[in-house]
């Protein structure tokens, strides 16, 4: 019985490293969040097809600032319905050329270069937007993995020593010197821990899916996390008031519904000059068919806006105005509230954290076990009080590794929530 305790307390004791470095396989890459992020900006589709989009609402612009094209019209003599002649453009014949040029008046055209240009920067702010989205997603996937494969090193670990312990009970429940009812509880220990093991690799290799997702990769990775890239998360110098009016303003949704504002009033503006009618120029050339051969003349156009004055456009634009100011004060709305929603989360688990060292509950948890231990060894403790500390241990790791990621990732929600790179070494 002393020999099955003296394995129980070399097993237990190679654990108390609570996280053990373990070199990662092959098929796993070991990047940074820099790494990943600047392999993303380069390899998402999305941010690429949106891109493209950008470029296509540029050469819009080139486009509004265009001037329309003229018009040419010719008239070929065909005699007349005395007697005919097809195409009699001869000495004896008849012929006439036409050229019109549009002149846009009331301002339409800069209106369009306007209307265009802040095209443009919608769609630069669905870029932003989209960066903004995915970086939260890329970020939150990165150290979710870092501290899942943190966990997992202690379950794997602790596995490894508990199979070592079950071996020898199984052993020595052949040869009669141990309870039969102690192997049952070990065995009962052993699959609970790989349970886990396995429920927490399942949400590892969703966060490796999300990951390749979003780098359009096939490979597995391996976050190197240092302490040096957690100490900006820390909410030292930031002030909330500050936040919530930065938010409003320029946060790339707010940006986008603020431009949606200015596309309407700009739209309102183009629909009343619309309802002025433009200019037509030109000048014509008469053979012999005007009241002198070679007929040269200058002729002027505009149409009369007796039925049409564009009275439903007109309206209708207005009315979108008042609809995209609403649309803009909710969305300056959301993301008040959401900034504020993130940063007193933060609040909430910075009190944790400062107020509960876990560095320091850690070891001291580890010298708890080797106490444990120790003291199991002697028979000072029964096997069930030993099981329960060892799971306690699996579930310390699992507890700690899981508040430390939710607590990054709160600092990243707060990231997203302002719009801004508040948290940079």
């Amino acid at each position: 019985m002393r020999t099955i305790r003296m394995l129980l307390l070399a097993a237990c004791g190679t654990c108390l490293g609570f996280i053990q470095p373990t070199q990662a396989q092959n098929s796993v890459q070991t990047v940074t969040l820099q790494s990943v992020e600047d392999s993303f900006l380069v390899k998402n589709y999305l941010l690429l097809a949106q891109r493209y989009q950008i470029d296509a609402s540029k050469a819009l612009v080139r486009q509004a600032k265009m001037w329309s094209n003229p018009s040419f019209s010719t008239v070929l003599g065909f005699g007349s319905t005395d007697k005919l002649k097809p195409f009699n453009v001869g000495s004896g014949g008849e012929t006439q050329y036409n050229i019109d040029q549009l002149i846009q008046t009331a301002g339409k055209r800069n209106k369009a270069i306007q209307l265009a240009a802040t095209a443009t920067k919608m769609s630069e702010a669905n870029f932003d937007e989209l960066i903004r989205t995915l970086r939260l997603q890329l970020r939150e996937n990165v150290y979710n993995i870092y501290y899942q494969q943190q966990t997992e090193k202690v379950l794997k670990e602790q596995l490894g020593n508990l199979q070592t312990i079950v071996d020898a009970y199984v052993t020595a429940d052949k040869k009669g010197s141990v309870a039969h009812a102690d192997l049952v509880r070990l065995q009962a220990l052993q699959v609970g821990i790989e349970n886990d093991f396995a429920d927490l690799k399942q949400q590892e290799l969703e966060s490796q899916k999300n990951l390749q997702q979003l780098l359009h990769s096939q490979d597995f990775y391996a976050a190197d996390i240092k302490p040096a890239d957690l100490a900006p998360y820390t909410l030292d110098k930031i002030q909330l008031p500050q936040l919530l009016e930065a938010a409003s303003k320029n946060r790339a949704d707010v940006r986008m519904a603020d431009l949606q504002y200015q596309t309407a009033q700009l739209n309102y503006r183009l629909q009343k000059s619309l309802a002025v009618p433009d200019l037509h120029v030109g000048a014509t050339y008469d053979k012999q068919g005007s009241y002198v051969n070679n007929f040269v003349g200058l002729t002027l156009g505009i149409d009369l806006p007796v039925w049409n004055r564009n009275q439903g456009n007109i309206h209708a634009a207005k009315l979108q105005i008042n609809s995209e100011q609403q649309q803009l004060l909710q969305q300056q709305s959301v993301a008040q509230t959401e900034v504020l929603n993130a940063y007193q989360r933060i609040v909430v688990l910075e009190k944790r954290y400062k107020g509960f060292d876990l560095h320091q509950f850690q070891g001291e948890f580890d010298t708890l076990i080797a106490e444990v231990s120790k003291n199991f060894s002697k028979g000072n403790i029964s096997l069930l009080q030993f099981i329960d500390y060892f799971n306690s241990y699996s579930d310390n790791a699992k507890n700690i590794n899981k508040f430390l990621s939710n607590r990054v990732n709160a600092y990243e929600e707060l990231n997203y929530a302002t719009g801004q790179e508040l948290f940079k070494n």
